[in-house]
Formats: structure tokens, C-alpha cells, sequence
């Protein structure tokens, strides 16, 4: 084709969009094909809906659906309810999972910072894997069902893991504990996406106005999950038993003389004799439950919402080739729509993640931030998320993504620089930070929600799990990887690598805190340089989609890079959390090294070989265009 012949079709593409801005009806056009008519019928949009049988023809490049035949859902209906309980259960267990490390292993255990930023990695490590679990789900029907039997499984399991930590006590050992409750959100997270088959298929027979109403509903409802369970942190976890290192209710029982104990229970000054009977002044409360009950009541839940997953509305669908399948599915990844949005989602989601991982234990050693009002504030953060998701559904469906990412993220940025008044002790009052921290959840909302909006947009009927998959798996599987990076940092500040060191508050230490607190701020800012490669709203997704535009080169790169992300990642956190009594002492995990002679090298190798990952890919796709002159240089045009 010359040429002439590809001016000439994309011309024909763009009097079809303005078509469409018109009201008019528009022949089909297959987002899969392009403008040319030709390629994989299972892509085309009179093609049978393979997710729920039933055949709809599209008759606008805006619509999945003919809106004129396909009335809305009501996710509400006794066939569909299932799906909102199951993401109420999601909130529970991502929210509980990760908020009951802190009370553990900072305040209980007094655990290395790496150890805390690396378990609470591999806590959400399967989410990194949710592609697979799409593929999974859309490729492997059970009995004809797609959906139902995976998230029915999924619970089952995750209650069964649950259970088997509550068997394993209260004082289950760190290791342990986290890789149960790692084992148990993988469980979960195959019933979620499952469930996010569904919440697709619901979301895009909305109407373009309203478009974003299901996803903005079911984050709602997992939002609400988690301020359900921290509210049973905060009751639970802030007595002796958890705040005060050392305690024993048993009076006949001797006080441990351990000084990694007893250095950090402020009793034993007050009575160096009895003090591990007596509450500290870091426990709120002077009662607690235990672990054992913490993980049995996640488990009761899971198992009595069992019958409403069972009964979610889903019609049997026969089984299609793994190699027909996968055939498809690439070319669906060629779409430039579709590579664009998951190298955005992998370059902001690895230089805005990248967050200082001596923060926590300086809120420990600084402010003598307690568990209570740790879990207040997480409480605050997940009210103001619940708030803002609500805010987002009612008066912005329809603001630019970009112009939303671009406040939020300034906002954030500006929230965090408030915390060099802490650092030089201008102001250390563990509720300053608090307040700091939740008002920048709800800018942090308003970032979460403009770049998932776009995933419904580029899912095609009958690859549902996959393709939502996909795209939040390139957003995931970098979650790990800017928390290696967050913690390889810290090879760079060997004063900011243990709680004891940090609670020296030397000037060495303030000045080596202020400049890591810099460096992690400017990473964070230049998140800001992927916004070209996010779409604006909707309407230019869907248009981007009708162009057509295909690329194998960087659908290649995209899914390598989240290949290789993926693996680094997993391998390096479960190594960092299941061997960090023998590896954790090494630089490249964030530790202060373990001899005098090791080399920092292969940690400044990492961090530069991710920031400059990142920057290259935004400089080829965005800028390289400009200086060649393919495009027009204009700071409207390349983020609002």
C-alpha cells in the first residue's frame, strides 16, 4: 500500500468519526481490523457475544453495544448482586491483608524496612499475575461457565488458607504470616478477575455518557470493604498485645530480658521488674483479638457469601482453541490503543509508585505513631477514597483523564513535601502527618480512577478477563518493582536502613532522609511525562481504536517488558521476605550490606536501568515524533 492509499483510508476513518460526533449511523467498523475490513472475524463487531450468547452489532465506533436492543443491568438484581458482594470480600482481604503488617511487623516485631516494603509487595503479588488468571478464566470454561466456578473456587480456597492461619496461633512467625496471607489473596485474586469478566460486560452496555458507573460502583464497594476491616483493626490491634513488644497477660510467667525486647517497651524503665505486665503507653486499648480471630471472621465471610456467587446470572458458552483464542487475543494487542495504555500504565505506575521506604519506621521511631492512629488514618484514607469514588461517578465520568491525573498528581507531590517538617522536627506530631497523608488520598483517587477508566474502552466482548486483565496486570506487575526500587534506594543511606539507627536523628540522618525524600519527589514528578500516551476520555479511545493503527514491535515490547517486570519482581520480593535472615543484608535488597567491601554497584545498575526504561519510552513515543517534525510541539496537546 503507498502512500496515498493510507491517507486515503485514514481520511475515510476520520470522516466515520465525525460521523459519529454527528448522530450519524456508521457502517461497522472492527477495532481488531482497522479501516480496512479485512482480518479475524472474532473480532468483528457483528460478531456473537461468546462471554453470554447473544449477538449485538455495533452501529456507533462509541458503543460495544447497540444501545437501541440492550437495555442497562442493574447490578443490584437478584443475577447479579453476587458481583458486588464478591467485590466487598476483595476489600476486605486486599485492605486487611496489608493494614495488619503494620501493627505486626513494625510496632510488635520492629522488622527492617525492607522486610515491610517487601512483604507487603509480596502480599499483592498476584495481582501482578492477574493475566494469567484471565487467561485462565476466558480460555478454560468449567462446565460451560466462564465466571461463576472460578470465583466460587477462588473464596473457597482463600477461606481454607485463612483458616490454616488461625491454626498456626497468635504468634505465628513473620515469615509465616505473610506468606499465608500472600497464598490467600492469590485466591482471591482469581475470583476477582473472574468477577471483572462480569463488571466489563455490565460496564459497556452503559451508554457513553454514563460509561464508568459500574466501575466506579464496584471500587466503591471494595472501598467500603476496606474501611469495614480497618475499623476491626483499629478495635482489635491497638492493646498491649500488639503495641507493647514483650507483653505477657500471664503474671506467673518471667519478663524476657532480650534487649531488641525490651529497648522498645517504654515499661521497662518505668519497672524494670514487672514491666511486661504491665500496658505501655503506645496501646490505646487494654484488650486485643488475636490473630487466630482476625483470620477466622475474613474466612466466615468468604464462606457465607458463597451461595451468592453460586446464583450470579451467567449463560454457558462452549469451549473455543487455546490457539484460536490466543490468535485473536494478539491481534487485539496490536492495536496501538491498547500497547499505548499498557506502556502508560507500566512507566507512570513504576516512577509515580517509587515512595520513601524509611517512612514507616520513622513514623514509628519520629512521631510515635501508634497503631491506632495508623489504622485511624488508614480509615480516614479509605473514607476519602469511598467519598471521592462517589464524588468521580456523579460529576466527572466525562473530565479529561489527563487534566485529572495532572491536579491529582501535583496535589499528591505537594502533600508529601510537607513531610521535610518532620524531618528537620519543625513540627513532629503524628496528626500533622496524618492529615497530610489523607488529604492526599482523595487527589490519589482521582489519579486511580482516570487510569482504569480507559480499560473498558479497549476490552472486546468475549476477552473480557483477559484484556481488563491485561492492562491492570501491566499496572500491578510494576507495584513490586518501584517498591525494589523504593527499598534499593536505601543502599544509597545506610543511617535510614533500621528503626535504631533512624531514631538517632542526627543531622547526618536528617540530612540523608531530606535528600532521599527529594529524590523519590522528583521520580514521583516525572510520572508526568507518560500523560501523551494516556488518551483523553472515552470518546478519542474509542476513536484511537477505529483508526486501526497496529504496531507488533511495541505490543512485542510491552508484553516482554511485563514479562520480564513480572518475574523480576517476584523472584526478588520472595527471596527479600522468605530468605531475609540470610539474603537481607545485601545492598542490592536494601540493606546496609554484608561485608565492609560489597560493592553498591548492582543496586545504582537497577535503579538507573528502570528510570531509564521509563524515560526512553516516553521520549520515543512522545517527543522523538516532534523533533522529527511528525508532530506540532504544544503543552495543551501533550497534557490536557
Amino acid at each position: 500500500m503507498n502512500l496515498a492509499e493510507i491517507a486515503s483510508q485514514k481520511a475515510d476513518v476520520a470522516g466515520l468519526v465525525g460521523g459519529a460526533r454527528s448522530g450519524l449511523e456508521l457502517p461497522e467498523i472492527s477495532p481488531a481490523r482497522g479501516a480496512k475490513g479485512t482480518g479475524d472475524g472474532m473480532a468483528s463487531s457483528a460478531k456473537t457475544d461468546v462471554a453470554f450468547g447473544k449477538s449485538k452489532r455495533r452501529t456507533s465506533i462509541y458503543d460495544h453495544v447497540d444501545h437501541d436492543t440492550e437495555s442497562g443491568i442493574n447490578p443490584w438484581s437478584r443475577g447479579y448482586i453476587g458481583i458486588i458482594a464478591n467485590y466487598f470480600s476483595v476489600g476486605l482481604l486486599h485492605g486487611g491483608s496489608t493494614s495488619i503488617l503494620y501493627p505486626i511487623l513494625v510496632v510488635r516485631e520492629g522488622s527492617r524496612p525492607s522486610l515491610v516494603t517487601a512483604a507487603m509487595s509480596l502480599v499483592r503479588i498476584c495481582w501482578s499475575w492477574k493475566i494469567l488468571f484471565g487467561f485462565i478464566s476466558d480460555c478454560f470454561p468449567i462446565c460451560g461457565w466462564k465466571r461463576k466456578p472460578y470465583i466460587c473456587l477462588g473464596w473457597t480456597i482463600c477461606a481454607l488458607t485463612l483458616l490454616e492461619l488461625a491454626r498456626q496461633g497468635n504468634n505465628v512467625v513473620p515469615q509465616n504470616l505473610i506468606l499465608l496471607l500472600t497464598a490467600a489473596n492469590c485466591a482471591y485474586v482469581c475470583a476477582d478477575v473472574s468477577a471483572d469478566g462480569f463488571m466489563v460486560f455490565i460496564a459497556q452496555r452503559e451508554k457513553l455518557e454514563e460509561r464508568g458507573r459500574m466501575q466506579t460502583l464496584i471500587y466503591t464497594v471494595n472501598s467500603f470493604g476496606q474501611i469495614v476491616v480497618n475499623m476491626f483493626i483499629l478495635l482489635g490491634f491497638s492493646g498491649p498485645a500488639t503495641n507493647c513488644p514483650g507483653y505477657e497477660p500471664n503474671l506467673t510467667i518471667p519478663c524476657t530480658m532480650n534487649p531488641d525486647i525490651t529497648s522498645r517497651n517504654d515499661m521497662f524503665l518505668v519497672n524494670p521488674d514487672d514491666w511486661c505486665h504491665l500496658k505501655c503507653r503506645n496501646a490505646t486499648f487494654s484488650f486485643d483479638i488475636s490473630i487466630p480471630i482476625f483470620a477466622m471472621t475474613l474466612a466466615a465471610v468468604n464462606i457465607l457469601s458463597l451461595p451468592l456467587f453460586a446464583t450470579i446470572n451467567e449463560d454457558k458458552v462452549p469451549y473455543e482453541f487455546v490457539g484460536r483464542f490466543l490468535k485473536a487475543f494478539w491481534k487485539q494487542v496490536q492495536r496501538r490503543a491498547t500497547w499505548q495504555i499498557l506502556l502508560y500504565s507500566m512507566v507512570s505506575n513504576i516512577t509515580f509508585g517509587v515512595e520513601n521506604a524509611a517512612k514507616l519506621s520513622a513514623n514509628f521511631v519520629w512521631l510515635n505513631l501508634r497503631t491506632s492512629q495508623f489504622q485511624i488514618m488508614v480509615l480516614f484514607e479509605k473514607l476519602l477514597f469511598f467519598f471521592g469514588l462517589i464524588f468521580i461517578r456523579r460529576y466527572a465520568l466525562n473530565t479529561s483523564w489527563r487534566v485529572m491525573i495532572l491536579c491529582g498528581s501535583l496535589m499528591i507531590l505537594f502533600f508529601n513535601s510537607l513531610y521535610y517538617l518532620i524531618v528537620f522536627d519543625v513540627w513532629r506530631n503524628p496528626w500533622f502527618y496524618i492529615f497530610t497523608d489523607v488529604t492526599s488520598t482523595f487527589m490519589w483517587t482521582v489519579n486511580f480512577v482516570a487510569s482504569v477508566a480507559s480499560m473498558v474502552e479497549v476490552a472486546e466482548p468475549g476477552y473480557e478477563s483477559i484484556t481488563y486483565a491485561l492492562i491492570t496486570t501491566a499496572a500491578n506487575v510494576v507495584s513490586p518493582l518501584s517498591s525494589v526500587v523504593s527499598y534499593q534506594l536505601l543502599s544509597f543511606f545506610p543511617s535510614l536502613t533500621g528503626q535504631e539507627s533512624i531514631a538517632t536523628d542526627t543531622p547526618l540522618v536528617r540530612s540523608e532522609f531530606a535528600t532521599l525524600h527529594s529524590i523519590v519527589i522528583i521520580i514521583n514528578l516525572t510520572s508526568l511525562l507518560a500523560l501523551p500516551l494516556l488518551p483523553r476520555q472515552k470518546r478519542e479511545t474509542r476513536e484511537l481504536l477505529a483508526l486501526g493503527e497496529k504496531s507488533k514491535f511495541w505490543s512485542a515490547f510491552a508484553l516482554v517488558s511485563g514479562l520480564t517486570f513480572l518475574l523480576y519482581s517476584t523472584v526478588i520480593t520472595y527471596v527479600t521476605v522468605a530468605l531475609h535472615d540470610v539474603y537481607g543484608c545485601f545492598r542490592v535488597l536494601g540493606g546496609t550490606g554484608c561485608s565492609a567491601d560489597e560493592s553498591s554497584g548492582p543496586a545504582h545498575f537497577l535503579v538507573a536501568s528502570v528510570l531509564l526504561y521509563c524515560y526512553i519510552i516516553n521520549f520515543s513515543l512522545s517527543f522523538l515524533p516532534i523533533l522529527k517534525g511528525r508532530k506540532k510541539f504544544s503543552w495543551r496537546e501533550l497534557f490536557l
